[in-house]
């Protein structure tokens, strides 16, 4: 049922994106309809049954490419690395220890519906998308969980944002996401052998974007 429901999930938010670009009128502020982020800040995991006895705080880095389709409308996609950093958490032994979780790579593909506010450069939005996550292994004394292998699941995204214009070109931006990852139900490490529960990821980051 899971699988069914990710399913139709992933083909409403493909004909989305296609209906976004095909049915919008095509948007121009000096040409530049292309753009490209770096964003960093701060990244949740956030306790559940399967996977995680408590909550980790990480450090993302993201960089992405968008198009601007419209001046409502746009397509982004995003490569993310989350970096660990040590936290002192309990694992359920009633003492805590200091541990990082697994590196993370994640991959998605987004659409953005803009609202416009004074001008396109400076337009708050929605977002939302799906793509995958890779769990790096991890093997160290001090990971948590353990993975012997990289682990790759299906993921979603959702979230607002803000572009804020500094240049024609230049723009700071900030971004809150809440990103799903769905781990199979025998995933060494992500869940307890016979089920996962979802892994929830809160994002905040803040950083530049350029147009051209």
């Amino acid at each position: 049922m899971k699988t069914v429901k990710l399913a139709v999930f992933g083909a409403a938010l493909a004909l989305a994106t296609i209906v976004a670009v095909l049915a919008s009128p095509a948007f121009a502020d000096n040409g530049a309809r292309w753009e490209a982020s770096l964003l960093g800040g701060v990244q949740g995991l956030i306790e559940n049954d399967t996977a995680l006895p408590d909550d980790f705080v990480n450090i993302p880095i993201a960089a992405s490419v968008g198009y601007r389709a419209s001046a409502l409308f746009a397509i982004e996609g995003e490569l993310a690395w989350l970096i660990p950093v040590a936290n002192t958490v309990d694992t359920g032994t009633g003492a805590s220890q200091d541990l990082k979780s697994p590196d993370v790579l994640t991959y998605q593909a987004n659409v953005r519906a803009h609202i416009p506010v004074g001008s396109p450069a400076w337009s708050p939005y929605v977002t939302a998308g799906l793509g995958a996550m890779t769990f790096l292994s991890a093997t160290d004394a001090d990971n948590y969980p353990q993975l012997e292998s990289s682990e790759t699941t299906f993921a979603i995204n959702f979230g607002l944002g803000t572009n804020l214009p500094l240049t024609e070109t230049l723009s700071l931006r900030a971004d809150f996401r809440e990103f799903v990852s769905f781990p199979q139900d025998d995933a060494v490490g992500l869940s307890d052998g016979t089920e996962a529960d979802p892994i929830w990821m809160p994002r905040g980051t803040f950083g530049l974007t350029y147009r051209f």
